[in-house]
């Protein structure tokens, strides 16, 4: 990819376990540019856990190099059951069921995307989570998940613009903040026509939202691309939609 701002040529490419000391400069480096509030948004990670996923034992990592740095990057983690990310607290266990997903479904979660503050703007984000949408393990799972700080707005609102949904609302066991637990099933929402609650406000309402999706299963979208609230919908859990979608696919 090219940044016709700069005339910077970008290259994205899966990390290796050579890119380790980059990986661990560009956590530190982000994390001291942000500003208080918000360096909750970039977790220390340990160097076992970066270790571990730049040697492809528990997933894999993308990264972006602009004039050979690394100004950005995305953890792929699993794949894995369903259960068992729930077991490591990479998702907030929820009371009602996610959509369309058993305990046993086949999942991975994307966490720690990250771009250098000072690259921000040029589209890396969103390059980065089609980079990781497209990986072979990402395409044969049965759903992708991610949990976002709430006021982390760049962040999921990126994830939302590729067809995620928010489908539950908690505070993080380790830091204790609002996060969103978005959901991307590997054949899409089956929304009912009614909205149930329309102009929600992520961050105001968030109590609102954590009782919403405590309640029934509901997903919250964007009416628009440039709403700045949400509508929580009904997704209909038809039971014939899934082996309908698998015989068709079946016979292309």
């Amino acid at each position: 990819m090219n940044l016709h701002t700069t005339g910077h040529k970008a290259v994205i490419a899966p990390l290796t376990s050579a890119d380790l000391v980059d990986v661990l400069a560009l956590q530190e480096t982000a994390r001291a540019l942000l500003p208080a509030e918000m360096k909750g948004f970039v977790p220390v990670q340990s160097v076992a856990y970066f270790q571990n996923m730049l040697s492809d034992i528990t997933g894999q990592m993308i990264g972006i190099r602009c004039e050979g740095r690394l100004v950005a990057h995305i953890s792929v983690i699993g794949p894995m059951e369903l259960r068992e990310a729930i077991a490591m607290r990479l998702i907030t266990n929820n009371d009602i069921p996610f959509h369309h997903a058993t305990l046993t479904d086949t999942i991975i979660v994307l966490a720690n995307k990250l771009t250098h503050p000072d690259w921000r703007g040029y589209g890396f984000g969103a390059a980065l989570l089609e980079a990781a949408m497209s990986l072979p393990l990402a395409q044969t799972s049965d759903h992708i998940f991610a949990q976002i700080p709430v006021g982390d707005r760049r962040s999921w609102d990126a994830y939302m613009r590729q067809g995620f949904g928010i489908v539950a609302a908690g505070y993080e066991p380790q830091d204790k903040h609002p996060h969103f637990i978005l959901q991307k099933p590997a054949f899409g929402f089956d929304f009912s026509p009614a909205i149930i609650a329309d102009e929600v406000d992520p961050s105001e309402d968030f109590s609102a939202i954590v009782n919403l999706t405590k309640r029934e299963a509901l997903v919250g979208v964007f009416e628009a691309p440039e709403a700045t609230t949400l509508s929580f919908m009904r997704n209909r859990e038809a039971s014939t939609l899934m082996p309908t979608v698998a015989k068709l696919k079946a016979s292309v």
